[in-house]
């Protein structure tokens, strides 16, 4: 009997040897190609040598201090170099998953309504057909099949329409729209009180629960504008988005929007070590450090010296190989195959996506759109079987709230040549 505890005691999985640019292979030898860059987090591939070089070179100089004794070298330098890519922000902060990151944002959130004098700011709005994190206060604002054990213990649900053009909860096309979707948050806004609501919570696109369902060209100018209009903070999740994964270092830069606090996870350490972040903006930073002028959010390894250094290494990395524009260039050639294969095969409804982020959904019924069967559990099966054919995808299920809906995300490293798309 094993005695680690599995996400499924009751599912054997191949047991991974190595791995080298986008192919992992097993102790069998058996090779895969890593579509979904296991979940969306080896954007610079593996096995790469400057990572394994940069990693040993501060292990064994120092691997841990505790950030209230000492600073470290590396992860201010680490903030520098996001700071500088991000744009529009003052001040970043460092922890250890992409779930930990939402849960700190939050904090900050409550903490700058109470620095500003504003304590009765505490909802968190989030919108239906999302995904933030795994941890109570991420799942709380995530609207995806993780909650359905844990309902009673969470302490909101999100409300806010989806921005779902292939499924509009409003049945209304893009190229005529009101973008209703935008003017719901606005809706609940108005019902709960501006003086009563924090911040919005969003992903770029919506990744993990979607299967990359991008935005209305027009969306993010509508809900930053109903933000600001409002008083209510705007937090991006980046955390599958951010560093090139879309075609930009960050993916709001398609849409020139700023948000108040970002979300960062898996693109910043490319799988090479635990390391998420937040970034702040410049008010933000400004209330928290003309009142309390302190903050509570960090944990034991936050700011690790050893996992800072990795991560600047894979900036570096991602900046020396121009895998930021290699995932726009590549993103082309990924959503040109992607059509052919939808083109033969009436199953995919819809592909959508941006860059190296694409997904498919799958339909029993291309023209009303209609999803199969929960019990079909088409995502597993198509899944299972990529697998057994050495293509690794990522599954989403339950786009839909009747728990319906089937989608997989394709989003390989950013590394991969269009040879190997083919």
């Amino acid at each position: 009997m094993p005695y680690l505890l599995r996400a499924e005691a009751d599912r054997t999985c191949p047991v991974i040897d190595r791995g080298e640019g986008v192919f992992l292979y097993d102790t069998t030898g058996k090779d895969y190609l890593d579509g979904s860059s296991g979940a969306v987090v080896a954007n610079i591939g593996h096995g790469v040598p400057e990572i394994a070089a940069a990693a040993q070179e501060q292990i064994a100089r120092i691997a841990y201090t505790y950030r209230a004794q000492f600073r470290n070298e590396q992860v201010e330098r680490l903030a520098e170099k996001i700071i500088n890519r991000a744009r529009d922000k003052a001040a970043a902060f460092f922890l250890s998953s992409g779930s930990e990151a939402t849960e700190a944002a939050l904090r900050l959130v409550i903490q700058y309504w109470r620095e500003r004098g504003r304590p009765s700011k505490r909802y968190v709005l989030s919108r239906q057909v999302s995904y933030h994190g795994n941890t109570l206060g991420a799942l709380s604002i995530s609207s995806d099949m993780r909650r359905s054990s844990m309902e009673e213990f969470l302490f909101t649900e999100p409300a806010v329409a989806p921005c779902y053009c292939y499924r509009c909860p409003y049945g209304a096309h893009p190229d005529s729209c009101g973008l209703e979707c935008a003017e719901h948050l606005e809706e609940i806004i108005l019902r709960l009180g501006p003086e009563n609501v924090a911040a919005f919570v969003v992903e770029p696109l919506v990744g993990a629960t979607g299967g990359a369902i991008p935005p209305h060209k027009h969306y993010f100018a509508q809900v930053s504008e109903i933000c600001h209009r409002h008083d209510v903070l705007l937090v991006v999740d980046e955390v599958i988005t951010g560093f090139g994964r879309t075609g930009k270092w960050f993916a709001m830069h398609h849409w020139g929007i700023a948000s108040d606090i970002t979300i960062l996870g898996k693109g910043l350490n490319c799988g090479y070590t635990p390391l998420s972040g937040i970034l702040l903006s410049d008010h933000v930073l400004s209330a928290i450090r003309s009142g309390s002028s302190a903050v509570s959010i960090g944990h034991t390894h936050s700011g690790n010296p050893a996992s800072a250094a990795i991560c600047c290494e894979v900036i570096d990395h991602i900046e020396r190989n121009n895998l930021v524009e290699r995932a726009a260039r590549n993103g082309l050639v990924l959503d040109w195959h992607l059509g052919q294969l939808a083109d033969t095969h009436d199953i995919i409804g819809d592909r959508r996506g941006l860059g190296l982020l694409w997904g498919i959904e799958f339909v029993r019924d291309r023209k009303t759109r209609e999803p199969f069967p929960s019990e079909q559990d088409i995502t597993r099966r198509i899944v299972e079987l990529a697998l057994e054919n050495g293509l690794i995808l990522y599954p989403c299920r339950g786009l839909l709230r009747t728990g319906q809906g089937d989608a997989v995300l394709v989003a390989p490293p950013l590394t991969i040549s269009p040879t190997e798309i083919t």
